[in-house]
């Protein structure tokens, strides 16, 4: 792409409001180093030397909104405890509106502490409630959609399965974009693939594409992913599908045109994937806001996912250094 066309893309972030419906998370990382084997079980003790903490799930596409220069606008809800503080904490800081996270007396926040030992991880411990929400959480939810549905110029469903994103609330939320003429898309999971019907675009990763078809997960040929990816896109009658490939980049399919592309990976380094799928539907949606085309889109969420793997947790990628990578 050539940098102007970036740039153009770039200074229309500004004035792009996204809504994020879905499963916000905290991610906190315990950083340490291992010595020695416990005495009590043949497993590594881990000294912690500091905690960390960043945004997961829907917070990080949130997160990455803004970070691009856009304005989220994230619906989702949290527990009433310390971690529920912290997440609308952490989105006062980077200048991102709570008026959407619900406070939930049901449920706690939904927190992944990861252990680690240097640069790897030693274990993952998930605090979480899968639980569909109570009929009192869902109107709260909807009405909040409703009053803000018209100022956006996309919705992202961030999907989860930690209970935000729940037939009927889901198929309700994509018939009222549709009924607004509001660009749709999902980071779906495998449950929920029958209520996408007619969105504009998912990004499953290639598991993902695989439990959606009901084909047993294995390493596959290109060719193979060209044919899963098309009986996917029409079987939920989508306008586009990209499949993230992990080292092998990603697929776009389009319906107009039947129009297939492999975007090979542009990772330099691959040091943690956590957040990357976020980063991908982020990038993609904020483009496509800003009149970029689906290809253009999937180039530039190409390359700001390659950004993302390089870091170790979640992270964002600014406009900036997103568009460097991509004219470099």
């Amino acid at each position: 792409m050539a940098k102007s066309r970036l740039e153009r893309i770039r200074r229309a972030f500004a004035s792009r409001r996204i809504m994020v419906i879905g499963d916000a998370m905290l991610d906190r990382y315990q950083w340490g180093d291992v010595q020695r084997i416990s005495p009590e079980a043949p497993v590594p003790v881990v000294q912690v030397q500091r905690e960390s903490c960043g945004f997961g799930g829907a917070s990080n596409v949130a997160s990455n909104l803004k970070s691009l220069g856009t304005t989220p606008y994230l619906i989702t809800l949290c527990g009433a405890d310390e971690y529920g503080k912290k997440l609308r904490s952490m989105l006062a800081d980077i200048g991102c509106t709570t008026e959407g996270v619900v406070t939930s007396r049901s449920r706690p926040t939904t927190l992944k502490t990861r252990v680690m030992a240097k640069h790897q991880q030693i274990v993952r411990i998930d605090s979480e409630s899968t639980d569909e929400l109570t009929v009192a959480e869902r109107k709260r939810l909807w009405r909040l959609f409703e009053k803000r549905l018209p100022d956006m110029h996309a919705v992202i469903i961030s999907d989860y399965a930690k209970g935000v994103i729940s037939p009927p609330f889901v198929g309700d939320v994509i018939e009222r974009c549709k009924q607004a003429g509001v660009f749709v898309a999902v980071d779906p999971k495998v449950r929920h693939f029958q209520y996408y019907n007619g969105v504009d675009v998912i990004t499953p990763n290639l598991m993902e594409t695989h439990a959606a078809l009901g084909i047993p997960y294995r390493y596959c040929s290109d060719r193979e992913i060209r044919e899963m990816g098309w009986k996917l896109l029409d079987s939920l009658g989508l306008k586009t599908l990209l499949i993230t490939l992990s080292e092998r980049g990603m697929a776009l399919f389009q319906s107009n045109g039947r129009a297939f592309q492999h975007l090979p990976t542009v990772a330099r380094a691959v040091y943690d994937v956590t957040g990357a799928g976020d980063t991908v539907i982020s990038v993609y949606t904020a483009a496509i806001c800003c009149s970029a085309q689906p290809l253009e889109a999937a180039y530039i969420a190409n390359h700001a996912a390659g950004l993302t793997v390089a870091d170790v947790g979640t992270s964002s990628v600014t406009a900036a250094r997103l568009i460097e990578s991509c004219a470099g």
